[in-house]
């Protein structure tokens, strides 16, 4: 009987933080993408095309970056949503990985 308070005390303290959803991980991607590409030194000078290319070639190596690819597995099991909550709005690539660490 004294046992039931303490094992849902002990429920309580064991609940898991919000973890981020599939939809924000791709979000999260894009973000990290856009970030990339206003860190890009030439963008701000070309043309809405030329952009759009460099954007699709950043968003090729993105696909290949370690950081990336950790934040895919981790989403949905590892990654919260407070994790999320400060990439998404992270000013620069560096403190959007920092985000994530």
């Amino acid at each position: 009987m004294h046992l039931l308070p303490c094992v849902l005390l002990l429920g309580a303290s064991c609940k898991r933080a919000p973890m981020a959803s599939a939809a924000q991980s791709g979000r999260l991607l894009n973000r990290f993408i856009d970030l990339k590409l206003s860190e890009n030194r030439a963008a701000p000078a070309m043309t809405s095309e030329d952009r759009a290319r460099l954007r699709g070639r950043i968003a090729t190596e993105v696909m290949f970056d370690s950081e990336a690819h950790r934040m895919k597995a981790r989403c949905g099991s590892e990654l919260t949503e407070a994790q999320y909550n400060c990439a998404i709005v992270a000013p620069t690539s560096s403190a959007w990985s920092d985000c994530l660490r």
